[in-house]
């Protein structure tokens, strides 16, 4: 991982926060765009490793890139493998099974106190700030936000794939509207941080 100070590696935590998360969503619209589980997993491994390798290049890996490499890569052996009969089945839940996916990752990081969005903070963070308690609360409530978007956004694809009704609002607009929530929350607390932050160093000086 590239060390802080080195200007290249600094951007918006935001920002690598889209990075990370674009796999999955490329992944979501290609199970809407294509009939094909299998050109949509393609799609998702093709995403995932292009943007682990621009993770790579920065020298700055965070946790869902590696997560997603391992899961559409695993995904896609488990398909060629096993070929399942059922793939109709499949393709119907291969959104909620994302979503569970990522709720899961969320969570654990939280569980293990390491929450996710840390890694992103810590990219524009001062070094001194990284283990005192704010910081480590403020991560835990952002990572916990969109645990809960990603766990609510199970529930309702996993309902979308029971029933034949309401496709756009349970895959769509339930979903992704959860995580421009998840989304607009991050932008404030950050904000908060960072208003708080700069309190903090005007009072140093």
């Amino acid at each position: 991982m590239r060390q802080r100070g080195d200007a290249k590696a600094k951007g918006s935590p935001l920002t690598e926060l889209i990075w990370s998360f674009a796999p999955w969503l490329v992944f979501l619209l290609a199970t809407r765009i294509t009939d094909s589980l299998y050109a949509a997993v393609t799609t998702g491994v093709v995403a995932s490793v292009i943007f682990l390798g621009r993770a790579i290049g920065r020298r700055w890996v965070h946790l869902l890139d590696l997560a997603s490499t391992a899961y559409f890569v695993g995904l896609g052996a488990v398909l060629v493998f096993v070929h399942p009969g059922h793939i109709q089945y499949w393709s119907r839940y291969a959104q909620a099974g994302s979503h569970a996916a990522l709720t899961v990752i969320v969570f654990g990081s939280i569980l293990i106190g390491h929450p996710f969005t840390e890694s992103y903070a810590r990219e524009t963070v001062p070094k001194g700030l990284w283990h005192t308690p704010q910081f480590k609360a403020i991560n835990r409530r952002i990572s916990a936000v969109w645990g809960l978007a990603f766990l609510v956004g199970t529930v309702s694809l996993i309902a979308a794939g029971s029933v034949g009704s309401r496709q756009v609002l349970l895959r769509l607009v339930i979903p992704f509207g959860l995580l421009f929530i998840a989304y607009r929350y991050t932008q404030k607390q950050r904000g908060q941080a960072d208003g708080s932050t700069e309190a903090d160093r005007r009072v140093a000086k």
